[in-house]
């Protein structure tokens, strides 16, 4: 059925290209293709396969989704094409494990994490996620430290509210070092992904630390100054301009003063075919971020090491005015 699709539709193999060289090196595609293709003849039907290939023909998402659009961004990650070229490198992970066995240990400090990312990002070049050897879940519940992000910045001895905005899984909000005196809203629009989220969470005994939350990250369902704490993985780089701008404002609105976010927002590797529509550097984050002011309140930069280039601590601080 892959095979029939890249037939069907010109260009359809070049996104799979595109988008499967983020973990897989040239030499490891074939077994890419066949492990999308198995997929495929499992969850999908041959009716099925022609309705998703006419809607892509209709929003010409391949070879390269319109890097402008912002609502092609949802409209890939529902499209169960999509999520199946996702699942070939093991995006999701199965609802009734325990994740704890996968998380990362406490690093004593960041050239612990940094040598391990460098370890895991070798393994990809050899072709471990290609293989299943390394899904691309685990990879991800390896390469964060919350310990070292966030724990370093939040207050003491009170009881805390968190959010973890767009939170799919829950790959950072089921993974923290410490969860006494927590309690975490996680928020995504899809459905899909909060049901599997608290399926991993009664696994992984925080059933009542986390409350799931089906809402417009643009317009969260809280209380001016209600957070304590913000986790964002892999969201900001999807929103163009004026919408990241809208995202952070509300973040702003429902954050304390001396709030911290960690994030982990890619830098200068745009993938259309990921439905990435930034390409920051460093300083154009920060500067994204830093521009903004919002009842009194604006993030500012606390945590960056360029060792890791990817993860982020800003703090809300009292602005200006």
């Amino acid at each position: 059925m892959l095979d029939q699709a890249f037939a069907q539709l010109p260009g359809l193999e070049d996104f799979c290209t595109a988008l499967w060289s983020n973990w897989v090196p040239q030499f490891a595609m074939k077994k890419m293709r066949s492990r999308a293709s198995a997929l495929l003849e499992e969850q999908m039907t041959p009716a099925q396969l022609e309705e998703e290939l006419g809607q892509w023909k209709r929003f010409q998402l391949a070879p390269t989704p319109d890097p402008t659009n912002q609502e092609l961004v949802g409209i890939l990650w529902q499209s169960r094409l999509f999520q199946i070229f996702m699942g070939a490198i093991g995006f999701f992970p199965p609802d009734d494990i325990d994740l704890r066995q996968y998380m990362a240990p406490l690093y004593a400090d960041l050239d612990e994490l940094v040598l391990l990312r460098e370890e895991m990002l070798a393994k990809c070049s050899r072709g471990y996620i290609a293989r299943g050897v390394l899904p691309y879940w685990q990879l991800v519940l390896k390469q964060q430290a919350p310990h070292l992000y966030l724990e370093p910045f939040l207050p003491k001895g009170r009881p805390l509210q968190g959010c973890d905005l767009a939170c799919g899984w829950g790959r950072i909000c089921l993974t923290l070092s410490d969860y006494s005196q927590r309690h975490i809203h996680a928020c995504d629009l899809a459905e899909s992904s909060l049901t599997s989220l608290m399926k991993l969470a009664q696994r992984r005994e925080l059933p009542d630390v986390i409350q799931t939350h089906r809402v417009d990250i643009l317009d969260l369902p809280f209380e001016d100054n209600f957070f304590d704490f913000y986790l964002a993985f892999d969201i900001f780089e999807h929103l163009v301009n004026d919408v990241l701008d809208r995202c952070l404002s509300e973040m702003l609105r429902c954050g304390k003063v001396g709030a911290p976010l960690y994030t982990e927002t890619p830098l200068l590797c745009f993938c259309p075919q990921l439905t990435h529509l930034q390409n920051w550097t460093q300083p154009e984050l920060t500067a994204a971020f830093e521009r903004l002011e919002v009842d009194g309140k604006r993030w500012r930069l606390r945590h960056y090491d360029p060792r890791l280039p990817d993860h982020f601590t800003f703090v809300i601080e009292a602005g200006r005015q």
